[in-house]
């Protein structure tokens, strides 16, 4: 848990990481553009105001100009029709020079100061010459005429107003002058700041973008290669995993959630086929014990069961020799069957004697299972026969008849190896089998006890199978299931189709998981022991494949063994109608009393039954008769099949 909560953190941190460096290059260059930008406005704003100023100056200048020239017409002609355009620029000069002084000061400090200058010459050029100027004039003018134009007639004192006029305007105009030229200067060098802010703002937004494209390439390759590539593995193995490939595995190379992913595939794959082997082996166990117990329960001669068990032993344990001894009154030992392809040639009947310390005597001294964990070691007749098949190991089982040792069933292996665990259980199971097919040939009178010890032992079996696989696999399937989900419910939000992939493989486990719940219930109905014979059969007519009548009392207590065969015929039953009637409908009816209880299964397909031809309706005669009970099979070409069935309760 802990490591997948570290793997988790990694790769979140590293995701974290690319983007707060992916951030910081984009956040770096966009904050030198708006940096840029802002020198961009403020020399925009600088160059407005310089506009203004050089406007203002201009207008100041002009202003000066009208003044000089109102009063050298008024001075060169006397008329006062000059004087207007004179006195409005005389009027209009404090204003327009308080408002140059105003804009230099606020644009620049030096440029303010030489704007006061200005200004201040340039009151002092009207106060001072051009208003007294015109005051005198005016007054000659209101003189003798001959004063007057005596005085006004062009006269070195004359000239010498005028040239005192020009030098204080050309002071002024050079003064203007120079205003303008340091306001170019200084606009000049606005300008260059502008030009290298805007140079700096397009290499920032080009380093950003390019960094920006050059970490995102870097950032979707390493995503491809750390997470789509293995998501994509992970969903074509999950493909061939619910496509029953049980064996397939992911290489564990991933990083972080994506390693942890593939660790977590790979257990469940290694469970699933762990669950896949166990539930097979349980399954072909079965299926041998069935055709094992089909024998005795037919009662076949003894040679043929014991033939059977020693083929059915070798196939399922995959040893290459099995055999059956039968132990004899004269202390020796007889084969009776041998299985396996190294014991093909050996001779049923032989006769071997049971020397002490030997895996024979042993088994019937203690009367338990043994393990040969080495023939080498191992002493007798038997022993030395095993080591010139190659026989390296092996393991013994006793049969016992009627609280007797009767013999063994004995396995072996030329493999050197461990014997595995459970291995001489499964021995038993077959070795009940033998005793019971032994007491069946020593007397007759016993077959019916015998067939219910058989049927006895095959229900465990199933119920065993049944609680193994409801306690075990399933259970296990039900947490990997919920690991799984765990790991979908971390996936971060981006990765939908991780997200998807992962949660198709849920449902192809859940698919299992009732598959297996499927293959369970066949083994045996856990209902039954739950909800009693009523309800048994109520689900078998659910799950028909034609409708079923029930005439089924709901409270019929009756002896487990015969509720499992009564269960067994209807769901044969139905089976048989499901593959072979092509009935439209059936009709089940159950009675009982004190002695007996009878079972009629009745269908309108096309008939024509017979047990002898192989059907399923020899195992439920084999099962009604292991009761005691008999079944009377009725099927008529084309009208057809009724089967009754009578069972005694042996006085419940």
């Amino acid at each position: 848990m802990f490591e997948g909560a570290r793997a988790g953190t990694g790769l979140i941190r590293r995701t974290v990481v690319a983007g707060g460096v992916l951030a910081l290059v984009v956040g770096v260059a966009f904050t030198v553009v708006l940096l840029a930008i802002g020198d961009l406005h403020d020399s925009a704003v600088l160059a407005s105001e310089s506009d203004r100023v050089t406007a203002a100056g201009n207008h100041l200048e002009r202003l000066i100009i009208d003044i000089e020239t109102g009063l050298r017409g008024f001075l060169i002609t006397g008329e006062a029709r000059f004087l207007a355009p004179w006195n409005d620029a005389r009027i209009a000069f404090p204003r327009q020079a308080q408002m140059f002084e105003q804009l230099a000061a606020a644009h620049d400090g030096d440029q303010g100061r030489r704007a006061q200058q200005i200004a201040q010459a340039g009151t002092s050029y009207i106060d001072d010459y051009s208003v007294p100027t015109v005051e005198v004039v005016r007054q000659l003018a209101a003189a003798p005429s001959a004063t007057a134009s005596r005085l006004l007639a062009p006269s070195p004192k004359l000239i010498a107003v005028f040239d005192e006029g020009k030098r204080r305007v050309d002071e002024l105009r050079a003064e203007f002058d120079a205003f303008a030229g340091v306001e170019d200067h200084l606009a000049a060098s606005r300008q260059k700041r502008s030009s290298n802010a805007a140079g700096r703002a397009t290499s920032a937004a080009t380093a950003g973008i390019a960094g920006s494209v050059l970490l995102v390439a870097l950032f979707t390759d390493y995503l491809t290669r750390t997470i789509v590539r293995p998501v994509r593995q992970a969903a074509t193995m999950a493909g061939r995993l619910a496509g029953g490939d049980l064996a397939v595995r992911l290489p564990e190379t991933g990083a972080a959630e994506i390693g942890a992913l593939e660790r977590s595939f790979n257990t469940m794959g290694s469970s699933l086929e762990t669950s896949h082997n166990e539930l097979r082996v349980l399954l072909e166990e079965q299926a041998a014990l069935r055709r094992v117990a089909t024998l005795v329960a037919r009662a076949v001669s003894p040679a043929e069961v014991f033939e059977a068990v020693a083929g059915e032993v070798a196939r399922l344990l995959e040893a290459p020799a099995t055999g059956l001894l039968r132990y004899e009154i004269d202390g020796t030992g007889t084969v009776v069957a041998l299985g396996g392809r190294l014991a093909q040639d050996l001779p049923i009947g032989t006769r071997l004697p049971l020397e002490p310390a030997t895996p024979a005597m042993s088994v019937l001294r203690t009367g338990r299972a043994v393990r040969i964990e080495s023939y080498d070691s191992a002493s007798g007749v038997a022993s030395a026969v095993a080591r010139q098949l190659g026989l390296r190991f092996g393991v013994a089982a006793p049969i016992v008849v009627e609280g007797r040792a009767w013999g063994l069933i004995s396995a072996s292996w030329t493999q050197p190896g461990r014997l595995p665990d459970g291995l001489e259980g499964r021995l038993t199971q077959f070795t009940e089998l033998v005793a019971t097919a032994v007491a069946n040939a020593d007397s007759r009178a016993e077959l019916s006890a015998s067939r219910a010890r058989v049927v006895a032992a095959a229900d465990e079996t199933r119920r065993r199978i049944e609680r193994d696989l409801h306690d075990g696999t399933q259970q296990r399937l039900v947490s990997l299931a919920l690991d799984l989900r765990s790991a979908e419910a971390a996936v971060p939000s981006p990765l939908a189709g991780l997200r998807a992939q992962l949660s198709h493989v849920v449902e192809g486990l859940t698919g299992t998981m009732e598959d297996l719940q499927e293959i369970s219930r066949g083994i045996h109905p856990a209902i039954l022991s739950k909800g009693g014979l009523a309800a048994a059969l109520r689900t078998l007519a659910r799950h028909a494949v034609v409708p079923v009548g029930l005439d089924v009392p709901a409270d019929l207590p009756l002896p487990e063994s015969v509720e499992v065969a009564v269960y067994y015929l209807v769901s044969e039953a139905l089976t048989n109608v499901a593959r072979h009637a092509h009935a439209s409908q059936m009709h089940v009816g159950l009675a009982a009393d004190d002695d007996v209880v009878q079972v009629c299964v009745r269908d309108d397909g096309v008939g024509g039954a017979r047990p002898e031809r192989g059907s399923g309706l020899i195992g439920l005669r084999d099962r009604v008769e292991a009761l005691g009970g008999t079944i009377d099979i009725t099927s008529p070409e084309g009208q057809g099949t009724t089967l009754r069935v009578k069972i005694p309760l042996g006085g419940r």
